[in-house]
């Protein structure tokens, strides 16, 4: 399994987006991790549908900085124990049965 994690510095500008993009493509993470999205759960969700991902787990940020999410694709199991504004605890499973 390929796992990405970014401090993108703000998924709202058009290059960072496009720059993820050919990132996931070259690279097939099935899981991403980014921080300091600097965009809205609303936003995210709509993001992670055009990176082609169906599990998405976004936290707002306060103010104008901040912000993580967490995408994964459906052949991969997770399982969310808990998250806040600074962190995300979870436990993946692939298809096979492994865990991560």
């Amino acid at each position: 399994m390929n796992i990405l994690s970014w401090n993108v510095r703000g998924l709202g500008n058009p290059r960072a987006f496009q720059a993820l993009r050919k990132i996931l493509q070259l690279h097939g993470a099935q899981l991403v991790f980014l921080c300091e999205t600097k965009v809205s759960t609303m936003q995210m969700n709509v993001i992670a549908n055009k990176l082609s991902f169906e599990n998405c787990l976004a936290v707002n940020g306060k103010g104008r900085g901040g912000g993580i999410a967490m995408l994964w694709k459906s052949d991969i199991e997770v399982q969310i124990n808990s998250y806040s504004q600074h962190h995300i605890d979870a436990e993946t499973q692939m298809p096979n049965g492994n865990q991560m």
